[in-house]
């Protein structure tokens, strides 16, 4: 016998506090709040909005001008899950606010008051106390109204306090160039000023090449269009911000994705914007729901396109461009103009230089002269064969000069420019061959000399149970020891990531190198792991936090320059520790105090952390007082 049976599925107390542990950042907390107060802006009327970042008081306060709310609306915007009937509406789903403002802080006061009233309503959210008062409830939340100081003020004021995340100065400038990007429609079109502490934002604009701008209006079914432009960038990223910056209802909610197209440096110039309102958005408005069947169309459609087509045949055909031997024996010979010499290129595009070069004849006064790109292993720079009126230049592409250069082209010209000289004065060929045999023997030595020095990256790795390099930086190690010949060493999260109890899917490895050797360095790994490693030379917090955002980046390497690099190719545990919080204050990297907090006692449980040694490797970099700090929160 069925017996049918009501039970009270009320959600409990702690929802709105386990909303707040759903992974938001601090920028993506405080752009929900935005999101809110650009749902309210009067139509007509540039909407002010202010975010203030108390740092002595710890305290965030987030405030605009808009329409404000009375009571019945200020119980919506309390009321989980209550959705906008909008579908523009930024804050659609009913969530947002909640759960930003418990990821912030754990308590948050509303003010607000409507156009046209005289009363102000005030509600506050205090999380020790709606979680301990048992006689408050979803049935009775208290919301206070009363008539508000000065007259004709309208809007929404919220102020978070006992604050759940970091707070430091250099978030101002992060969170204004983002914003610039995000909310750069509304900005534009001075619907919203957006002010944080002192400083407005401004749209952000791209560097891009005059005229490459491509139209998209592309229909699909059911009436749904997409529209927007694509551009190309005059140089580009090497950081990977290029690629599509995606909006829905004039809020960005991807940057810089691969929209279409894979990531890769023949693509690292195409930049553009596009408009997919139709698409749904999870709660968080962080990213669009992929395995809708809106997205799956929009993607396809766009990747089909002849706009995307023709956007990257023109990056390709930019970033293709080498500007060939011949060419600067040709500028020597008087017959051609001169082109921009890069003061570097990368390893890759070295060796394609030379690797490209075929056989030309070119005169050199009355004489003509042939060049050629040859290996000829451990000979010469080059060597030079005259007769009659014959010259050859054998230019050897194994020699170990053009490893101490960074750009070839330079060596060229100085070959092209020796050719030019032996025209006039032919009898100058047997010096020529002299200097030549000299400077290779001069680098073979030196070269060897090099490999037999002890070298102090050859301490042996720290062997303390329990601690190691992570496994995903195992290859990458053996091939730096095998193929870099400066100092190097793997620190903070290469050797600590494995003690994250919910390592997020994301990971900011670092590797610290000498002073003026960073670019090579990460040039030497992108050449080899570029298929599986991200790398970034000496990155700004925004480079990071951008990096962080992007779906198809998984793994990052940083690289970092110190003047000294002491102890061996990887940091022992005190010291990956203090590089750990160092790269904490700096940057963004997705990691909590606590979660630092987390590490600390787990390698301290396992007898891997010296405290006494992690003190004082603090105090030598200056990084105590953020340490203690840690240290009071396990104790």
């Amino acid at each position: 016998m069925d017996t049918d049976t009501t039970v009270d599925i009320t959600p409990d107390k702690s929802l709105i506090k386990k909303l707040g542990m759903v992974g938001y950042k601090t920028e993506q907390a405080i752009a929900e709040l935005i999101d809110n107060s650009i749902d309210a802006r009067i139509k007509g009327v540039t909407e002010e909005i202010c975010i203030t970042f108390d740092f002595k008081r710890k305290r965030i306060t987030v405030s605009d001008d808009g329409k404000g709310m009375d009571i019945e609306q200020l119980a919506d915007a309390m009321t989980i899950a209550k959705e906008s009937k909008d579908d523009k509406s930024l804050g659609k789903f009913g969530i947002g606010m909640k759960s930003a403002c418990s990821a912030l802080g754990k308590r948050f006061e509303i003010y607000t008051s409507k156009v046209d009233s005289d009363d102000a309503c005030r509600a506050v959210y205090d999380e020790d106390e709606w979680l301990s008062n048992k006689k408050s409830g979803w049935n009775n939340f208290g919301i206070t109204t009363k008539s508000h100081e000065g007259r004709g003020w309208h809007g929404t004021r919220i102020v978070i306090t006992e604050i759940n995340v970091p707070l430091y100065p250099n978030q101002i400038s992060t969170f204004r160039n983002h914003f610039g990007i995000r909310y750069g429609p509304y900005l534009q079109d001075s619907q919203v000023a957006i002010q944080i502490n002192t400083k407005y934002c401004t749209p952000t604009e791209f560097n891009v090449v005059k005229g490459s701008r491509i139209h998209v209006d592309m229909h699909l079914e059911f009436g749904y269009h997409i529209t927007g432009h694509i551009e190309l960038l005059k140089k580009h990223s090497v950081q990977g911000t290029y690629g599509i910056n995606l909006f829905k209802n004039g809020r960005l909610i991807k940057a810089f994705e691969k929209f279409g197209f894979p990531p890769h440096p023949k693509n690292s110039k195409v930049i553009g914007k596009l408009n997919l309102d139709h698409v749904p958005v999870n709660f968080a408005k962080n990213t669009f729901i992929e395995e809708s069947p809106e997205y799956v169309q929009a993607v396809e459609k766009f990747r089909r396109s002849n706009a995307l087509q023709k956007a990257l045949n023109l990056s390709q055909q930019v970033n293709e461009v080498i500007v060939p031997i011949d060419t600067v024996f040709n500028y020597f010979s008087g017959g051609g103009q001169p082109q921009i010499l890069a003061k570097h290129v990368s390893i890759s595009l070295s060796k394609q230089i030379l690797d490209s070069s075929k056989p030309f004849e070119i005169m050199m006064g009355k004489e003509s002269a042939t060049i050629f790109v040859k290996s000829l292993r451990d000979g010469p720079l080059y060597q030079i064969k005259k007769t009659n009126n014959q010259t050859s230049i054998v230019i050897n592409k194994d020699s170990k000069a053009f490893g101490f250069v960074r750009n070839p082209l330079f060596l060229i010209a100085v070959i092209a420019s020796e050719a030019k000289i032996l025209t006039e004065n032919p009898d100058f060929i047997d010096i020529i061959k002299l200097r030549n045999t000299a400077v290779a023997s001069f680098l073979d030595d030196w070269s060897q000399k090099k490999e037999l020095v002890p070298r102090d990256r050859d301490v042996p790795i720290p062997r303390i149970h329990g601690y190691k390099l992570d496994d995903n930086l195992i290859g990458l190690h053996e091939f730096l020891k095998e193929k870099y010949e400066f100092k190097f060493q793997f620190t903070s999260l290469s050797t600590l990531a494995s003690y994250l109890h919910n390592l997020p899917g994301k990971v900011v490895y670092t590797i610290h190198t000498t002073s003026g050797n960073g670019k090579y360095l990460a040039e030497l790994i992108s050449d080899e792991f570029n298929n599986e490693l991200t790398i970034v030379d000496k990155p700004s917090q925004d480079q990071i936090a951008i990096l962080l955002g992007m779906r198809t980046v998984r793994r990052i390497v940083m690289v970092r320059e110190y003047s000294t690099i002491s102890g061996s190719t990887i940091a022992r545990p005190e010291k990956a520790m203090v590089d750990l919080i160092t790269d904490l204050q700096m940057y963004d990297m997705m990691l909590a105090r606590s979660e630092v907090v987390y590490i600390i006692e787990q390698m301290r449980r396992r007898n891997i952390l010296d405290t006494e040694k992690l003190i004082r490797y603090a105090k030598n970099m200056r990084k105590t007082t953020l340490l203690n700090e840690l240290l009071d929160m396990i104790d």
